[in-house]
């Protein structure tokens, strides 16, 4: 994918084509002629999607037209086939013009859309969209079938120490010597080459460098991780990482506790790590504010499971504006912020829809010291939010229906599940296996559903999904947009979910991904780690944890009472049953689920 913007603009910031107005978008390409592409264009939706006043819109490349313009299914966005043919190396100038409308982004750089409003004979790169108002990009990205320039495939962290572990019980490293080397095929015009990094406590890391570089140093600290940079020069051909090797020699300064120490039970805890980050909501004062002026501590009191918590601030979220999908007096799209929706959708004075009833869930769910966030469906927002009780993300969709008493989740063989799970299992033709869960309803199957009585809980919707990449919308609304989903989807700020590599769903997007990792990480359990001590009979222990706003260890040593603990402390063991137990507490007070080593000595 090649695009300047990321589509972070206003429905109604747009560029009115005629035969005069014309708008160009240039892309410049290493190569021309190596395989055909799309061209992607967010049109503003008319009643006719590209013409206005009558006019169609006419698309060309380099001169060509580009023919016919289709529509992608329900999405806001159109494209033309691009035939390599038609394309050239260095500059390729798309042309639009005859009817319809294009979206403008504002930005100084670089520079690649011009309008002309005397049907092409001038171009002007500053003064684009209405009146000229704008300095910025059009919303027209280029899918090519060839290889990008270049692309990271990154390893796990590697702990030197565990091949040497015994009972899972970690040796002390003193240094390793490593040997690091790639098995790949290369051929004209193509790059790979290995580069690594180094950590002591896996957390705080060297620079990438050259693999030759990193591991001449013959004392490397525990942790080791490499990644191959592979790519094409001209997008024809790629080279293909075949094996990668790592040898190493590690120096210990206690290799082994005594043969009578014994690990019977420890925790298992997922070390998985997206690809793309997550920015955290963090306390705010905003977040405070919302918290403490909607009661929302009262909320959730007097239910004992955090499901029941979960479902009752859902239900009350959904039920501030009984009235929704109801513009009010103002016709406004709110951004997605809980103080300004709050104050505005019950009479109501704006938009309502279930983007911002998720967005009430995801920041009230927040300001309690839990995780959520957003999850864009086909024309639908739902939330997730992380569940300490089961250890999982699942799904809350809090804006469904008209009807209030419609918001709900979704579960199969009684536990709740998450959109991929729901996803998977609409493909596989078993939604009669998923149970719905309304808050002030019957409970259904999936197979039972009707969507003129369910309204938006027609699993059609699940066809694609995405994810917000951050739930800190309360305190700025960038990276995004301020109408999200008033005017189909156009910001290019979130992740959506393809089941293949090459995108399939959403190919005018480009943030996709096929890994379940980069959407399904966990959150607040604790990594017990236990390591060789000073001494026969003691451990030190290691405790890590993923806990947004994270602020303390809470630690159990057989039946004492729970004490504050550092990460790392000894473990004296005594004979016989040792009982280790340990949880992560946040800022607000949210407690993680328990973790619990046991040792035989």
């Amino acid at each position: 994918m090649i695009q300047d913007e990321r589509g972070m603009t206003h429905i109604n910031n747009t560029e009115v084509l005629s035969e005069k107005v014309r708008a160009r978008k240039d892309f410049v390409l290493e190569a021309g002629d190596v395989a055909d592409g799309k061209l992607y264009f967010y049109r503003r939706g008319d009643k006719y999607p590209y013409e206005s006043d009558g006019q169609r819109m006419c698309v060309s490349v380099n001169g060509r037209r580009l023919t016919p313009v289709r529509e992608l299914v329900s999405t806001g966005w159109s494209y033309v086939n691009v035939p390599a043919k038609a394309l050239q190396k260095g500059l390729n100038s798309f042309v639009f013009s005859g009817g319809g409308r294009l979206l403008v982004e504002n930005s100084s750089y670089p520079n690649r859309s011009a309008r002309s409003v005397d049907g092409g004979a001038t171009w002007d790169y500053d003064r684009l969209g209405e009146q000229g108002m704008n300095d910025g990009e059009y919303l027209v990205r280029l899918r090519l079938n060839r290889y990008p320039a270049e692309v990271a495939l990154t390893s796990d962290v590697i702990d030197l120490a565990a091949p040497a572990a015994d009972e899972s019980i970690y040796p002390q490293l003193k240094w390793a010597r490593v040997r690091l080397k790639a098995e790949a095929e290369k051929s004209k015009g193509t790059v790979m080459r290995l580069e690594a990094r180094t950590s002591g406590n896996g957390e705080d890391w060297s620079p990438w460098g050259p693999v030759a570089e990193v591991t001449k140093n013959e004392k490397l600290p525990r942790y080791l991780q490499w990644r191959a940079m592979i790519g094409s020069k001209l997008g024809d051909v790629t080279a293909l990482l075949k094996k990668v090797t790592l040898e190493a020699e590690v120096e210990m300064a206690r290799a082994t506790m005594a043969d009578s120490v014994r690990v019977t039970e420890l925790t298992e805890v997922s070390r998985i790590v997206g690809s793309y980050g997550f920015a955290y909501q963090k306390p705010f004062d905003r977040l405070a504010l919302l918290r403490k002026q909607y009661g929302l501590k009262k909320v959730i009191a007097g239910h004992k499971t955090e499901l029941e918590k979960f479902v009752a601030l859902r239900n009350w979220c959904r039920y501030t504006a009984p009235k929704g999908w109801d513009s009010g007096r103002t016709q406004w799209c709110p951004p997605w912020d809980g103080l300004v929706l709050l104050e505005m959708n019950q009479d109501p004075r704006a938009l309502c829809m279930c983007t911002h009833y998720s967005t009430l869930f995801v920041q009230t769910a927040a300001a309690l010291g839990y995780t959520a966030r957003h999850v864009i469906l086909d024309h639908h927002c739902v939330a997730e939010v992380w569940s300490n009780q089961f250890r999982k993300w699942i799904l809350m969709d809090t804006g469904n229906n008209h009807d209030p008493s419609y918001n709900c989740h979704f579960e199969h063989d009684g536990i709740p599940i998450n959109t991929l799970e729901l996803w998977r299992l609409w493909k596989a033709k078993r939604t009669d296996e998923i149970r719905i869960v309304f808050a002030g309803q019957e409970s259904i199957s999936g197979d039972k559903i009707d969507p003129k009585k369910h309204g938006f809980a027609d699993f059609k919707l699940y066809r694609r999904f995405c994810i917000a990449l951050r739930n800190n919308h309360l305190q700025t609304p960038f990276p995004g947009e301020l109408t999200h989903g008033h005017g189909e989807y156009f910001c290019d700020a979130y992740l959506w979910y393809e089941s293949t590599p090459v995108p399939e769903e959403s190919p005018e997007y480009g943030l996709t991904s096929d890994r379940p990792n980069d959407y399904y990480w966990p959150l607040n359990e604790v990594a017990i780690e236990l390591n060789v001590g000073e001494d026969e009979r003691t451990l030190t222990v290691a405790l890590k944890t993923v806990t947004p706003n994270f602020e303390k260890f809470m630690v159990k040593v057989g039946q004492s009472k729970w004490a504050e603990r550092q990460g790392g402390f000894a473990w004296k063991l005594k004979p016989g049953r040792n009982v280790l137990q340990a949880k992560a507490v946040n800022s607000f007070g949210v407690q993680g689920p328990v973790s619990r080593a046991v040792v035989e000595m």
